[in-house]
């Protein structure tokens, strides 16, 4: 009758101790205490079934029998792990080959009973006595229940797993819909949301908030000739240091490309001083260089902002008006930044009309190729530049230098450039049928930056000598030195193959750009032209005969000839050509002449 209620009582108690946690570790830890307590063992173990992972799995029929150690009570014997427990490890293995309940006593006098967790695992008693043949069949209906709740928990935890992965999964897709793949900052389509809740928190606040687009300067060139692993590097140290502008009122953006947006909130009757302090931070930020690779770059950025809800509360016009005030402060080389004005739309509206004008006037033939001569100390005429001239129906002569950079700054230059290289290739199939002095080498005409990132560049030029059938040595191209320094290693490419197809290549505007002695040598052009503000007075200034002597000296030295351009006194001519320049250009010799009158010249 004693038996019969021990076998109750623990049959209960066992039960109980397995109950509903769903976690697998901590139910067979309460299962064990229970078992070394209520059974007066020395020692248990579980041993649970793992898949190749080592993961607890349940057992398949067709699954080898992978069992790891999971528990013991007491955790180690004599200081040192069961796991190292040689007559311990013996009888496991019998278990696992049995695949059922077996005892053994062991030498020392004490028993094993090992006993199986069907589909699960191995439950193994270490005992100073012999377990009754009853309690052991008393254990088995246990066992199945215990089985069972080992199933409950692998699947809980799997799909616990499961929901967290998946949690994971969409909190990355969430934070990738957010942020810059390259930077981590977040994206244009996220700033676009959190501008408009600082709108809203504007008005709600009677506060400000500022929209600071920040745009690097020369960051193409680099990107170009260094590669995009370069340029994306720039990008990433640049958003570091930017995130460090960042906090509880600042977020940062990417914008795209090279641009970059601060979105700033919660500013009071300050927020003019605020964000002045903050772009001074940002100008600090990009003074430091930018080390990759062991080179250093040194580059600069423009700025434009615009202040919310004062200048608009639409998340579109707050963004377009930044993007505004940041090409004016390009154009104007600030580095203080420029605040959005509406006279800068105005301003925007009023060249979108020029630029509609001159492709009209393109398309209307208002344009010509002014030719102003050139010559050499002589006095014999050596070639002349080409000049765009463009007669306004309603405002008459425009000035060069209003509608070039217009032009330049939108893709009309290219079609612009693309008539002048015809035109002149026309020209010059006309000068080729006169009879021309042996000292006349060719008609030059000045190439913008857009037409020398053009991929095929080279081939329209060669297409419009062929087509006019003309000689290629009577056309020369005039680049400037900034444009040729912004794309070096390509404009080195491009000019070593004109050259080798008997195109001149000048130099232009030498001597004004801060790179000259550094890529001079490099570039294989046969012509440099000093400008016109080192000839103008030159008779009457030091530095600039200090200046045209080092350009003719390192023209003699690289075997380049030497043009003056804007010669337009005898005393500036006697003083080039007491100098060493022998070639020259200017109002001295001639004015910029229709064709017709230029073409009289060789007569």
């Amino acid at each position: 009758m004693n038996k019969a209620l021990f076998i109750i009582s623990l049959q209960h108690e066992l039960a109980m101790a397995i109950g509903n946690k769903l976690d697998l570790k901590a139910m067979l830890k309460v299962f064990l205490k229970v078992c070394f307590n209520r059974l007066n063992l020395t020692s248990t173990h579980i041993y649970i079934h793992c898949d190749e992972n080592n993961i607890p799995t349940k057992l398949t029929p067709l699954e080898t029998n992978n069992y790891q150690h999971l528990l013991s009570i007491p955790k180690k014997k004599q200081g040192k792990s069961w796991v190292e427990n040689s007559a311990l490890s013996h009888f496991t293995a019998q278990l696992i080959n049995a695949q059922e309940n077996i005892s053994k006593q062991c030498e020392n006098g004490r028993y094993f009973f090992g006993f199986i967790i069907p589909d699960h695992g191995l439950l193994i008693f270490e005992t100073h006595y012999a377990i009754d043949i009853e309690v052991q069949k008393a254990l088995l209906p246990i066992l199945q229940k215990l089985s069972t709740s080992c199933y409950t928990s692998l699947v809980h935890d799997s799909l616990v797993k499961e929901v967290y992965s998946r949690q994971l999964v969409e909190e990355k897709v969430a934070f990738q819909a957010q942020h810059d793949g390259l930077t981590g900052l977040v994206n244009r389509q996220h700033l676009n949301v959190l501008l408009a809740e600082a709108i809203e928190e504007a008005h709600f606040n009677k506060k400000f908030g500022c929209v600071v687009f920040i745009d690097l300067n020369r960051f193409k060139p680099i990107n170009d000739s260094m590669g995009h692993t370069v340029g994306d590097q720039i990008l990433l140290i640049l958003a570091n240091r930017l995130q460090s502008l960042s906090g509880e009122n600042i977020d940062v953006a990417r914008f795209g490309g090279d641009e970059f947006v601060l979105l700033i909130r919660n500013l009071n009757h300050n927020y003019q001083e605020v964000v002045t302090e903050i772009i001074s931070d940002i100008n600090q930020l990009l003074a430091i260089p930018f080390v990759i690779k062991a080179n250093s770059y040194k580059l600069s950025c423009s700025i434009g902002y615009v202040f919310f809800p004062l200048q608009s509360s639409t998340v579109n016009n707050i963004i377009k008006f930044a993007d505004i005030a940041m090409y004016e402060a390009k154009r104007n080389k600030s580095r203080l930044g420029k605040q959005y004005h509406s006279s800068m739309s105005d301003k925007i509206k009023k060249r979108l009309a020029y630029v509609e004008d001159m492709k009209q006037g393109l398309k209307n033939g208002d344009f010509k190729l002014f030719y102003q001569p050139q010559y050499n100390h002589s006095g014999d005429i050596i070639g002349a530049e080409a000049l765009l001239r463009w007669q306004h129906p309603i405002h008459g002569i425009e000035s060069p230098a209003v509608y070039i950079p217009i032009a330049e700054e939108s893709d009309l230059i290219l079609n612009i450039g693309q008539w002048v290289l015809e035109q002149a290739c026309a020209d010059i199939h006309k000068i080729e049928q006169l009879s021309l002095p042996n000292t006349f080498k060719n008609i030059s005409i000045n190439v913008s930056a857009k037409q020398l990132i053009q991929h095929d560049f080279q081939d329209k030029v060669m297409q419009a000598i062929k087509a006019n059938n003309i000689l290629a040595e009577h056309l020369g191209l005039e680049l400037t030195e900034n444009l040729l320094v912004e794309n070096i290693e390509d404009s080195i490419k491009l000019i070593a193959s004109f050259k080798a197809n008997a195109i001149t290549s000048s130099i232009d505007d030498f001597g004004t750009g801060y790179s000259s002695l550094t890529y001079l040598k490099r570039i294989p052009a046969r012509v440099l032209k000093i400008d016109r503000s080192f000839v103008a007075n030159i008779e009457q200034s030091n530095e600039s005969v200090a200046i045209a002597s080092m350009i003719i000296s390192l023209g003699k030295t690289l075997h380049m000839n030497v043009l003056a351009e804007g010669v337009e006194t005898i005393d500036e001519f006697n003083c080039l050509k007491m100098l060493g320049c022998y070639q020259y250009q200017g109002y001295y010799f001639n004015r910029p002449l229709p064709f017709e009158e230029f073409i009289q010249l060789f007569n």
